[in-house]
């Protein structure tokens, strides 16, 4: 009996939230709002990019297609998104419309989730039409122009190498310091390890001519036979310049014994990737190989050639094949779609505290908080934070960076681009964060308003 009971009541409360969802929906096209965010995504998407030039190459064409022209349009319609968010609740409370729908009954929670799905409805929608126009003008170049095989977008597992955490790096830089007695002056233990742990991931290491560096990987998805697998080394130069680099890389597998050398002399772009295939490791067994090392070598003349610089945390992988491109640009969509999840249920969120001035303009405002709060954390050194002037908006941004770290730390446009497959976890972490927690804590809180503003008569 109970569950027949708890049968009945989610299933009324679902049909009363489709209710709202379909109406919301229906509202939305009926308004000319739509068809003009229609008419500028298409625009962003084939006109955007005949206007940008690349440099003519198939990697430049490509590089605009999915960095300028997908990132157009996610930032229309993150803005499209916010703002409509926005009138959702003000627009009905302003006009006293909200006590009308209030009485049918629908409770706050199925009126803020009914609006909320509407606005995830047509955002997959807009979604899936941008990055299907995207796909198409990949797909239609890549036959105008007969792409080689090495040209075309791929999708592969990235694998990192194996290195201390952040946080146990900064403890062994800590501790190094603290032996030589160069720790800086002024500054708490708990400060000088949490700016060591931040800068972590851009922390430079040089291989001097003459100098070799090895690191060792473990694959998530083992290499079987058949398959290929590719190094790839990303460094800057004295100057930032393209400087001839000479050198050895090895690639070995580690269960077979078995290792590539490379040699390599080329006026490079400061990138190094060679392919190898599988069948060169020897004799691979059936449930595939996981364990390799890499090693450089840098053999150019001391005298006429700098030091290479690596981040050994970002510019060094493993790439092994992770299916095809066009799931990959769905998972790129599916972490967009999980942004204006979050944009949609903040800006509800606005829409049932404040007008529809207000509320847009505190959803702008702190749009742009966000964004500038997470540059300043990346690029302010811990002298300039603690400068009196600096302090509060250090704090500030500090703030802002660590209440959006979780939501924004997936970089869709930037693996599609390097061809590197958007792993389960970034996309288990953005959905769980900005598609299902965030919006559950922005909707109870929504609704203890809701009920306390507008509701509370008619309940």
């Amino acid at each position: 009996m109970p569950s027949k009971l708890l049968h009945r009541f989610f299933a009324a409360s679902a049909r009363r939230i489709g209710g709202v969802t379909v109406l919301a929906v229906r509202a939305a096209l009926r308004t000319r709002t739509v068809a003009a965010l229609l008419v500028l995504l298409a625009a962003c998407v084939l006109v955007l990019p005949g206007v940008v030039k690349g440099d003519g190459t198939p990697e430049g064409e490509l590089h605009i297609l999915l960095t300028y022209t997908l990132s157009f349009a996610f930032g229309i319609l993150c803005l499209a998104t916010l703002w409509a968010a926005c009138a959702l609740f003000a627009a009905e409370i302003d006009s006293a419309r909200i006590q009308l729908s209030a009485v049918k009954p629908v409770r706050a929670v199925e009126f803020w989730v009914g609006k909320w799905l509407a606005l995830l409805v047509m955002n997959a929608v807009a979604l899936l039409v941008v990055y299907a126009g995207v796909y198409a003008q990949v797909h239609w170049r890549m036959c105008r122009d007969g792409w080689e095989v090495i040209e075309r977008p791929v999708s592969r597992h990235v694998a990192r190498p194996l290195l201390p955490t952040p946080r146990e790096e900064a403890r062994e830089i800590f501790a190094d310091l603290q032996a030589r007695d160069q720790l800086p002056s002024g500054y708490s233990e708990r400060t000088i390890l949490r700016v060591l742990e931040q800068k972590a991931h851009e922390k430079y290491s040089e291989i001097p001519p003459g100098g070799r560096q090895a690191w060792r990987f473990q694959l998530r998805r083992p290499l079987h036979i058949g398959e290929v697998i590719a190094a790839r080394m990303r460094f800057e130069t004295e100057y930032n310049t393209r400087t001839q680099v000479s050198g050895i890389c090895r690639l070995s597998c580690v269960e077979t014994g078995r290792a590539v050398e490379v040699p390599l002399d080329d006026f490079t772009l400061k990138e190094i990737e060679f392919v190898v295939d599988a069948r060169a490791f020897g004799q691979i067994p059936t449930e595939g190989v996981r364990a390799f090392e890499l090693s450089f070598m840098h053999t150019s003349d001391p005298k006429r050639a700098a030091g290479l610089l690596l981040r050994f945390r970002k510019d060094v992988a493993l790439l092994t094949p992770g299916g095809s491109f066009w799931m990959n640009m769905l998972r790129a969509a599916a972490v967009h779609w999980s942004v204006l999840a979050l944009l949609a249920a903040f800006g509800l969120a606005l829409s049932v505290c404040f007008s529809l001035p207000v509320a847009a303009f505190v959803a702008t405002m702190l749009l742009v908080l966000t964004m500038v709060g997470n540059s300043v954390v990346q690029v302010v050194s811990e002298e300039d934070a603690q400068k009196w002037r600096n302090r509060a908006g250090v704090l500030v941004s500090r703030v802002v960076h660590s209440a959006t770290r979780r939501a924004l730390q997936a970089k869709p446009l930037a693996a599609l681009t390097n061809g590197e497959r958007i792993d389960t976890d970034m996309l288990r972490t953005s959905l769980g964060w900005n598609a299902l927690l965030f919006p559950l804590l922005l909707a109870a809180a929504s609704c203890a308003v809701l009920r306390r503003r507008e509701l509370a008569d008619t309940e």
